[in-house]
C-alpha cells in the first residue's frame, strides 16, 4: 500500500446522507407517528454503525430535512456537503413528485444538478430511487451525466401501486418505514457503500 493510500485509510471517512424525512427520521417528537424511527435510529445512524462493525472508520452525517424537495436542496449544498466528503448519498425527489407535482424530467434535472455540484466537491455519489415507478430514462440520464451509482434500496417494501409500505414495514402513517424497514434499507446499503468506497481507493481497517 502506498503512503498516500495509508493516509487515506488513517482518516475517518466522511459520508453525507442528503435527503428528506426518509433520511432524517420520522419518529416520535418529529411530527410523525410513534412507529417511525427517530434520528438516532434512522438509516444514516444505522449505516454508520453497520459499516464500523465491518471495520470501516466512517462518519455518516444525517443531512436529511423533513419535507425537502430536490428543487430546494440545490441551494443548500455548500453548507450541507463539507469539504473532504468522500461519499454523498442522495435520496430526494419524492416530495417534488407527490406534493409539488413536478414532472419526472424536472426532478431528473434537479437531481442531475445536485449530483454535478456534489461531484465538483470531489465526492462520490450514490443516488437512491425513492419510488418504484420512476422514469427509467430520466434516471439513466442522471446516472450518465453525474457518474452516479443508482440504487433502489426500498425495492419490495411497498404495496403495489405505491400505496404505502407493506404492513410489516409501515411506521403507521402509510408513508414512512418503521425500524424493520430501516434495517432492510441498511442491509442493502452496506454493500453498495462498500463497493463505492473501494472503487475510490479506500479500505476498511481490518
Amino acid at each position: 500500500m502506498s503512503i498516500g493510500a495509508s493516509r487515506l485509510c488513517a482518516e475517518t471517512i466522511s459520508i453525507v446522507a442528503l435527503g428528506d424525512s426518509n433520511t432524517y427520521g420520522s419518529g416520535p417528537g418529529m411530527g410523525r407517528t410513534p412507529g417511525g424511527v427517530p434520528m438516532a435510529e434512522a438509516y444514516p445512524a444505522k449505516l454508520e454503525r453497520a459499516l464500523r462493525a465491518r471495520g470501516w472508520d466512517v462518519s455518516v452525517s444525517n443531512q436529511g430535512v423533513a419535507g425537502q424537495s430536490a428543487r430546494d436542496a440545490v441551494y443548500s449544498l455548500d453548507r450541507r456537503i463539507p469539504a473532504g466528503t468522500k461519499l454523498t448519498i442522495i435520496e430526494l425527489g419524492l416530495n417534488d413528485r407527490n406534493w409539488l407535482n413536478t414532472s419526472p424530467s424536472d426532478i431528473a434535472s434537479s437531481l442531475a444538478e445536485i449530483s454535478r455540484r456534489v461531484r465538483a466537491k470531489g465526492s462520490a455519489i450514490i443516488l437512491v430511487r425513492e419510488w418504484p415507478q420512476s422514469d427509467e430514462t430520466t434516471y439513466a440520464a442522471v446516472q450518465q451525466s453525474a457518474n452516479a451509482v443508482v440504487s433502489w434500496w426500498a425495492s419490495g417494501l411497498w404495496l403495489p401501486g405505491e400505496h404505502g409500505p407493506l404492513p410489516q414495514y409501515d411506521s403507521g402513517d402509510h408513508g414512512h418505514l418503521n425500524a424493520a424497514g430501516t434495517d432492510v434499507i441498511v442491509s442493502r446499503a452496506v454493500p453498495d457503500v462498500e463497493r463505492v468506497l473501494t472503487q475510490i481507493g479506500l479500505r476498511p481497517n481490518r
